[in-house]
Order: C-alpha cells, then structure tokens, then sequence
C-alpha cells in the first residue's frame, strides 16, 4: 500500500523540483502545434461592435444542460443486456447436493468413530481389546481426516463450534437437525431466487427501465423492479427462513442464512460490452443540434446585447468553423493541449524520477535542473521553429545536448535527457520513426565518444566519428525501407552529415559558458588544475615542498583507489594535490617540511593543535582566492573530517595535572565528514600515506596491518558514516598483493624496501 506520509514528505522537501517539472512540461506542451484561433470571443451580456452576419448555413447547438439531458434519455431509453445462464441453476443444485453428501459423510464417520470409543471403553480389559483399539485408531483417523477436508474445501463464514453442530458432534442441539429436510429447505429458496431471476449487477447501477435477457435463445424484456440482485436476493432468502424457523437465533435459523446466501449466486449476468455499444449507437443518434442558422442571416447588430440565444449561436458558428478547418469542436484546442500536457508530463516524470533516484545529488542541485531544463526546450524551440517552417528536420542538433550533458555531467544523464528528447521530438515532427532510429544512433554514439574526456584533439575524432555515423545509419534505414538510391533525394543526409560535424564544435565551445554559470566543473577544467603553472599550485610547491610531495603521493593513491571501484580517478587526483594548500602559511610547523628542528616542541599541545587546524580555513581561503572551482574545495575542508590529532591529543594529557580537564573536543578538527566517494578516497588516502612514512623496515604485511587499522578506526570513529561508500568498496582501496589497483600495490611501489650498499674506504 502507499505511503501517504511519505510522498507528502518528498513533495514537501523537494517542492523547487517539482516547480521546475512543471513549468518545463507546461513550456514544452505550448511548443507543440495544435488547435485554431476562435475569432468571436464575446461574453454574456457584451455589446456587438460590429454586425456579424452567418458565412454560410449552420445548426444551432443545444445547450450544455439540453444536451445531457437528451444524452441521458437516450441512454436510459436503451435496457441494460443480460444473459441468463441455463446451466448454471444445475451446476448450483449439483453442488448443494454434493455439499450435504459430504456431511452426511462426515456424521455417518463421526457416528462410527462414537461407537467404536464406546467399545473400546467396553472392552478395556477384555482379550479384544488390542482390536477394539486398531479399530478406534483407523475410524478417528478417518474421521479427523474427513473433517479436515471438508473445512479446507468450503471456507464459508461459520465457526468450528456452528460446523459441529450442523453435524451433530455435540450435544448442545435439543435434536438433531434432519439434513435430508435441511437440504431440501436450502434448494426450495436458492430455487426461488433463480426462478425469480438474480443479477450480478447492483440494482441502483442499472440506469434503464427495463432490461434485456437473453434465454434459450429468445429476449425478453421487463421491468428491472422485477429481478433481485444480491442484496435484495438476501433479504428474501431471510424472510422465507424466517417462515421455516421461527427462532431467528436458533441454529438452524442462522446456518440455513448463511449456506442459502453462499450457494446463491447470480445466473443473470451483466454484458457490459453489449449494453455500452447499444448506448454509444443510441446516443450517436441523438442530434447536437436544435435549430438552423441560414447563410447571409443576421446574428447580431451593430450596438446589440449578446444575449444567450445570440451566444448560443456564435458558439454554432465556432464549432463549425473549425469542423470546416477540420476540427470537431472549437474545444478540441484545450483537450489537445492537455493531451500534449499528460504525454510531455509522463515523460519528463520518466527523466526526473531517474534523476531522484539514480543521480539524486543533481536532482538536488537545482542549477542542474534548470541546466537541464533550458537544454530541453531550447532544443525542442529549435524544432518547433524547424517543423513550424518547414526546415529539413536532420538540422536539430540532438547530439549537441548529448555531448554538453556528457561532459558537463555525466554519460547516464546523457542517455536519459536524449532518449525523452528523441522521443519529444519525434512526436512534434509528426512520429517519424526514421528520425527516432537514426538520432538514437548518433546521440548515442556521441556520448560514448565524449564520456571521458582529456584531450581536445578527442573534438576532431568526435567529428569525424558522428559524420560517419550519421551516413551509415541513414543509408542502413534506406536499405531497410527497401528505398531506391537511383532514385532517391540525397538533400537529407547532407543536412544530417552537416548537423553531425557542426554538433561537437558547437557543444565544447558552450562549455566553457555553460560551466561557471552552473557552478559545473568538467574534466577538462580538472586536467587544467594540474598544470604545474597553476600559481596556487606552484607557490605550494616552492613554499612547502615537503608539503608538495605529500600531496602528489595522495594523488597517486587516491587515483588508483578510485579506479578500484569506479569513482572520479581525476578528480581524485586534483583534490588529493589541492587538499592541503593551507599548509603554505606556515610550512615550517608540519612534519614533512621540518628538518631536525621541531617548532612543536617549543609550544603547548593546546597551541600545536590551533596551528594545525587552521591548515584548512586558511586553504579554504586560499582557494577562493584564486577561484578553486567548488568540488575540488571539498577535499580541502574534509580531508580530515573530524579525525582527533591524536599526539598532541595524547601529549595533552600527558602534561596535564588533571587530564579529565582535557576537552577531547578541541583536539578534533572541524570537518564536515566526507560525503562522497572522492572526498572519502582522499581522506583515507591522506592517512595512509602519512603513517607510511614512519614505517620501518615495510613490507606488504606491514602496510595491510597499518591500512586495515586505519580504515576499521575511521569506521568505528564515524568519519566514514556520510559517505556512500560500502565494505566492498573499502575493500577494493585496499587492494590485493598481487593487483595492480588500491592501495596496497601502490605503497609497495612507493616504499619499498632499498638494500644497503657498502660504503668506499679510504686508504689511510
């Protein structure tokens, strides 16, 4: 069942969205072609300016109240259609019967099984007994089993105990109840019913007078009033019990209800699809009109009132004008516009439902959804604008959207948006399937040649790839089609050609208006952010070298642990080498720039931990000050997400006189958590390869003790509890000794053990 709650819940969280869906299927549906300009717009009791004179000979409509009340005339002037069902009262009565030879089955066993407890008691301490006791064993077994049948088979609305006695296995009945009448009984008013003639429609939903019932091959026609349905059926099988037994709360009062009104069933039944075909040929009949307005006939004056006659009749003419234009009714407008609404809304429900489900940090993102949003009717404008003018339809360029969203999102949202604008398009072009299956091909095509982008010179390659293409699907559809290329127009697939070598180039260079307008950050842009000429990157790199080599480690640890599951490699990688770029404020105070002196040492723990931390303000504010795109500033605030600097932490208590003092608080650095896979890689990738360091003498077991320790305490610190990822995925950053990816191939490339060369004596 729904949850009702729970979609309030979405709707209420995600009302922006459901704005934006909206708005983008009501603009959409307005781009779609549909119905014709009404000349007349007069209201009741306006004032004519002009004299309107009949064009040509029209009827007069009836009004809206007229209409139906013909309309509901002609339909109740036609019966409702029944069968009646000649085999069924026999089938019925069969089933009576064998329901009874059941129980007097089951009485005849339960009678047996009395008598043979009795002889058992009888003979408990005779020679026999050992018999009597075989006998009492098969005879209740038979009887149990019998019972328990029948219970299974007839899952009627009465109770164990009422069952009991109907059978007679108890005492509490003064007699006996004589099935033989009991049945008898029961048939009598079963058969009354059927005589009388029982529906399996409900009385009130019968709108006609009388009904049609066809028996033995004839119709008969009568009053409805005469026939039961189920509720009036039960309340005669109560009165005629109530003749029989008198006692409405005897038993045999209550069982022979509740058995007469399971065995009766309908044996009139409602042909529905025979009734409503009778009412549309009724009702088809009935004449819109009620009145003729002649050619040249005057309406209204100049300076008359628009009374509801002379309306009525400007409506006639409405109507048909545009069936003249070949329209049925000037209402047809709105009922097309609202078919375009549902048609566009469905598929647009399809894109946004894949987007809160699949990509739900982009259906939260509402720069994304309006990104989105101005792509799609952009283009389907275009294609209005192309269909409305009669433009060769190959010139829309779907395959641009294809590639923008590829590379500014990613390839799966890709597919989603050119599938619903194929489909879009394709409905507004007048359904060509041609046009579906070749857009399909080449949007496709499109977005596995962009979905991973490092290089420009990939654009020519795309080039050259969709033209291709685009030739080859288009004469792979002639082929199919059985088309004469002797005889066929070539003009199309130059035009598809064309659109197919103008997308890629029209697409990148709309990406770099497109990115720092919706706050997107490409790869193309990530690959930038490693150039060594990067000033924020250089300076890291001149002012804390320590600081520098670090990060390009993290680099390329993270790199080959996001490859492991699957994540953002390259965004990894930036992240990894911006993460710590505060730490050029003051390089000296971090062990990977200190040689021999220690600053630390000459200062409180309290002080150390006040330093350290503000590495990542200070890189925050560095990174806006030289426009770090937003997704790599991430790295930055979360790379220790709230981890506790333990040795200065440890320290502190070391040195304090009352180390319950100690807030454990202030040793912790301010986060957030990491809430992305990438983030996540980072900060353990940033852990790793600082305790690396410090290992002595590594080797692979070594490194899988310190990489197995540091994961499982940032799992039982909570540092990982926001981020999507899964123990298999933490599983795989660990990596295998003899893999190629995580982090456990990496480290022992990065530290492994050098032998000791022998120093060069001098000669004294």
């Amino acid at each position: 069942m729904f949850n009702f709650s729970h979609i309030k819940k979405i709707i209420k969280e995600n009302q922006f969205p459901l704005l934006i869906f909206f708005v983008l299927s009501i603009a959409l549906s307005l781009t779609f072609p549909t119905g014709f300009s009404i000349r007349y717009a007069y209201q009741l009791d306006d004032i004519a300016t002009e004299p309107i004179i009949a064009p040509f000979d029209f009827g007069i409509l009836k009004t809206e109240q007229k209409l139906n009340k013909d309309l509901d005339e002609a339909k109740q002037s036609v019966p409702y259609s029944f069968t009646r069902d000649q085999d069924f009262v026999n089938k019925q009565i069969s089933q009576i019967d064998t329901f009874f030879v059941y129980l007097s089955d089951i009485n005849n066993s339960h009678s047996q099984y009395i008598a043979s407890q009795d002889s058992l008691y009888k003979y408990r301490y005779e020679p026999e007994f050992e018999s009597f006791q075989n006998s009492f064993i098969a005879d209740s077994t038979t009887y149990v089993t019998l019972y328990d049948a029948f219970l299974n088979q007839y899952s009627f609305q009465i109770d164990r105990s009422q069952w009991d006695q109907l059978l007679g296995v108890t005492g509490e009945l003064a007699e006996p109840i004589n099935l033989e009448f009991f049945k008898n009984s029961i048939k009598q008013i079963c058969l009354n019913r059927w005589a009388e003639g029982l529906l399996d429609e409900p009385l009130q939903n019968i709108e006609s007078i009388d009904i049609s019932i066809v028996q033995g091959g004839e119709l008969v026609i009568g009053p409805v009033k005469h026939y039961n349905d189920i509720e009036s059926a039960w309340k005669k099988n109560k009165e005629e019990i109530n003749v029989i037994y008198t006692d409405e709360l005897d038993i045999k009062s209550i069982l022979s209800y509740e058995l007469i009104n399971e065995f009766t069933k309908p044996n009139i039944l409602f042909d529905k699809e025979l009734t409503l075909k009778r009412q549309k040929e009724r009702v088809d009949r009935v004449s819109r009109f009620q009145g003729t307005v002649l050619a040249n006939e005057l309406i209204v004056d100049t300076s008359n009132r628009i009374t509801d006659n002379v309306l009525l009749k400007l409506k006639s003419l409405q109507f048909e004008s545009g069936r003249r234009l070949g329209y049925e009714k000037a209402t047809d407008k709105i009922r097309e516009y609202l078919g375009a609404f549902f048609v566009i809304s469905i598929l647009i429900f399809l894109l946004f439902s894949f987007l809160y489900i699949y990509r739900n940090h982009y259906f939260k993102n509402y720069k994304i959804l309006v990104l989105i949003s101005l792509l799609m009717y952009s283009i389907i404008l275009f294609a209005w604008i192309v269909q409305s003018y009669q433009l060769p339809v190959y010139i829309i360029p779907i395959a641009m959207i294809s590639m923008l969203l590829t590379v500014l999102l990613d390839a799966s949202v890709a597919i989603m948006v050119s599938t619903i604008l194929i489909l879009l398009i394709s409905l507004l072009i007048g359904n060509d399937l041609d046009f579906a299956i070749i857009q399909f091909f080449i949007s496709f095509m499109s977005i596995f040649s962009v979905r991973r982008l490092r290089k420009r010179r990939q654009i020519i390659m795309t080039m050259l790839l969709l033209v291709f293409c685009s030739v080859f699907v288009f004469f792979s559809v002639m082929l199919f089609k059985g088309i004469d290329f002797l005889d066929y127009n070539y003009s199309n697939v130059g035009y598809l050609a064309l659109a197919s070598f103008l997308c890629p180039i029209l697409s990148f260079g709309l990406v770099p208006l497109f990115e720092p307008s919706f706050g997107i950050t490409t790869d193309l842009t990530l690959i930038e952010l490693l150039d060594y000429d990067q000033p924020l990157l250089k300076k890291l790199m001149e002012d804390a070298p320590g600081t520098h080599t670090h990060s390009v480690k993290v680099g390329t640890l993270a790199e080959s642990c996001a490859n492991a599951i699957g994540a953002r490699a390259l965004l990894c990688r930036v992240g990894a080498y911006y993460h710590d770029i505060g730490k050029i404020k003051n390089p000296e105070y971090y062990a990977e720039n200190q040689i021999g002196i220690n600053k630390h040492d000459s200062i409180s723990p309290h002080m150390s931990i006040k330093i350290l931390k503000k590495h990542v303000t200070d890189g925050l504010e560095l990174a806006n000050e030289y426009r770090i795109p937003s997704i790599v500033q991430e790295f930055i605030a979360t790379h220790h997400a709230t981890n506790r600097i333990e040795y200065f932490y440890q320290k502190a208590l070391t040195q304090s006189d009352n180390p319950d003092s100690i807030d454990e608080k202030e040793f912790r650095y301010p986060g957030p958590k990491p809430s992305t896979k990438e983030t996540a890689i980072v900060m353990i990738a940033e852990a790793i390869e600082a305790q690396a360091n410090s290992v002595k003498h590594p080797t692979l077991e070594k490194f899988e003790i310190m990489i197995d320790e540091a994961i499982k305490g940032r799992l039982r610190d909570g540092q990982l509890d926001e981020c999507p990822l899964t123990m298999s995925d933490l599983q795989k950053i660990k990596g295998r000794r003899d893999g190629k990816e995580g982090l456990l191939p990496v480290l022992s490339g990065l530290y492994h053990s050098r032998p000791e060369y022998p120093s060069k004596k001098e000669d004294d």
